[in-house]
């Protein structure tokens, strides 16, 4: 009895339930369906080809999805990689060089860089052009419409997109050849300026304080700009100045003597009780004052003396301050001496880079005694 109460309860239940309805599968690009009259779903893959061609997938959606993928590749690859080629665009490849490479790179090629970086975007990203896009004829086309107003950072913004070409290549972003291979730049013509004793004395009188201070160690020690700011008081080591150079990682040991001895001993006084490690200091207003001197204050000080002073710019800037040194020491100690301050590897290098400064210093000819 109690059996059969359970079988009539059992039965009376299964006839009330109700299953909930099937989910509709979700179909894919060049996914098909189709419903039989029986009820019977069963999937195809649209090839997408002239005569039509459908290829069977099966009843089982899962096991339809594993050959679907096969077709796919088969019958749609080129379609998925021009998707991925066309999402691949120079801005992406950029972002990633500014997050990854520019923050390893020096402070003042950093800022250079971002600067440069926002040109190649202007003409690159509008509209944003794919990586595998970008052609010879592109760069050409650059060059012309940035060299209309600035041949020479038209210049070194092909070479930074050059160097993040290289790294979409190193990243695997496209195989194709760097695009800028072939294309030449402008002509540039050396910076041909020396920079007499009388205009860096005038100079130098017009300056403020913190500048003089930077002006005389830069011609002392020969240094590029970035070197000369890096400086700090944990470089003066037994006797002498260790300087390892931003550009090339050259290392050159200076002397403390003579001159440049006896400024550093009074920067090291005038110093004062700042903690930073920087030799050289800003002495102007109290917002600034003993902070560590940056390449903006040193060429808005620079501006300042110009203008106080009546000096054009292109007529005596801070970096002519390492050639002029160099033509110097030539001109007093010889070729080996100028090259072995500005910490060249050879004598080649020293002599194209203070050649067309001066002009070599020769004795005129003078009468012969009549006979």
């Amino acid at each position: 009895m109690v059996v059969e109460q359970i079988q009539h309860h059992y039965f009376k239940a299964s006839n009330t339930i109700r299953l909930p309805p099937m989910t509709k599968p979700t179909l894919l690009p060049r996914m098909r369906s189709k419903t039989t009259l029986k009820g019977n779903v069963y999937f195809y893959y649209d090839t997408c080809t002239k005569p039509r061609k459908w290829l069977a997938l099966g009843g089982n959606y899962l096991e339809a999805l594993k050959k679907y993928a096969e077709y796919e590749r088969e019958y749609n690859q080129d379609s998925l990689e021009k998707s991925i080629s066309d999402a691949t665009t120079f801005k992406v490849v950029a972002d990633r060089y500014l997050k990854e490479v520019i923050p390893i790179k020096a402070p003042r090629t950093q800022k250079d860089n971002i600067s440069e970086l926002g040109w190649l975007l202007k003409f690159f990203d509008n509209p944003p052009a794919p990586i595998d896009s970008i052609k010879p004829v592109h760069i050409r086309e650059y060059l012309d419409w940035r060299g209309k107003t600035a041949q020479t950072r038209a210049n070194r913004e092909r070479a930074l997109f050059s160097h993040i070409f290289n790294k979409a290549r190193e990243w695997d972003y496209t195989t194709n050849e760097n695009p800028c291979k072939g294309i030449r730049g402008f002509k540039e013509q050396g910076r041909d300026v020396y920079v007499t004793d009388d205009l860096f004395w005038k100079l130098f009188d017009a300056a403020d304080e913190h500048i003089k201070d930077v002006m005389l160690v830069a011609y002392f020690i020969g240094q590029r700009v970035a070197d000369v700011l890096k400086i700090k008081v944990s470089d003066l080591q037994d006797g002498a100045l260790w300087i390892q150079q931003n550009k090339v990682k050259t290392k050159v040991r200076i002397a403390l003597t003579g001159d440049l001895k006896a400024l550093v001993e009074t920067l090291l006084v005038e110093r004062g009780n700042v903690t930073h490690d920087y030799l050289f200091v800003n002495k102007g207003r109290k917002r600034e004052a003993g902070r560590p001197l940056t390449y903006d204050m040193l060429s808005g000080g620079m501006n300042r003396a110009r203008e106080k002073a009546g000096i054009p710019k292109d007529s005596f800037q801070f970096r002519d301050l390492r050639a002029k040194a160099a033509t110097d020491a030539d001109e007093n100690a010889g070729i080996e001496a100028a090259r072995n301050l500005l910490g060249h590897s050879n004598q080649l290098m020293t002599g194209e880079y203070i050649r067309h400064r001066l002009g070599k210093l020769v004795t005129p000819n003078s009468l012969q005694n009549k006979a």
